[in-house]
């Protein structure tokens, strides 16, 4: 895997550790070091990213695939130079269905090609499968931990989880280090 790192996954163990808030900060950080950035928001079930970057979410990611409306869309946010945000748009009945079509694989491959970087925020590393779809998809995951809630065991299996599926685990991100406050 020589090509270069340009979709990567943001997940995590559990819920409530962080990934939404990181993928909004390195996204934000790379817009700033004069990147093309694209943020796709695919936790279908529990849309934040519209939240974070403060834009309607409307249209996104769902009535791309539904509607099957090319890149680049009128969906997308541009909440500042150098980087778009793509919002779910109406949560779907069937997200995992949606995640594992051909037209995503269409969307991320057109998404790869417009960006220098396309970072997904993924729901966390589950029961369900979504996060399995993005992360065979992806580049890389970068794994997001809380210092103070994510258990050693829960670490442990999404890492084998993830390495199950053929996942290239890029690194891990710790929020909450004592001294964040």
């Amino acid at each position: 895997r020589d090509a270069p790192m340009k979709v990567i996954v943001v997940t995590s163990p559990g819920a409530r550790e962080g990934k939404s808030t990181t993928c909004a900060n390195l996204a934000v950080v790379l817009a700033q070091a004069g990147k093309n950035t694209l943020v796709m928001d695919c936790d279908l079930r529990n849309p934040v990213m519209h939240k974070f970057f403060g834009v309607p979410n409307l249209y996104g990611v769902v009535d791309a695939l539904v509607y099957e409306d090319d890149l680049p869309g009128d969906w997308w946010q541009k909440p500042m130079p150098r980087l778009k945000v793509a919002t779910v748009g109406l949560v779907p009945p069937d997200p995992t269905e949606l995640l594992g079509s051909r037209r995503f694989a269409d969307l991320l491959r057109d998404a790869r090609e417009m960006f220098d970087y396309v970072l997904i925020d993924a729901p966390p590393v589950g029961p369900l499968s979504d996060w399995t779809i993005l992360a065979t998809q992806a580049d890389g995951v970068l794994l997001v931990l809380d210092a103070h809630n994510t258990r050693r065991n829960a670490l442990r299996e999404a890492v084998r989880s993830l390495e199950s599926v053929g996942a290239r685990i890029l690194g891990t991100v710790t929020n909450k280090m004592k001294g964040d406050g």
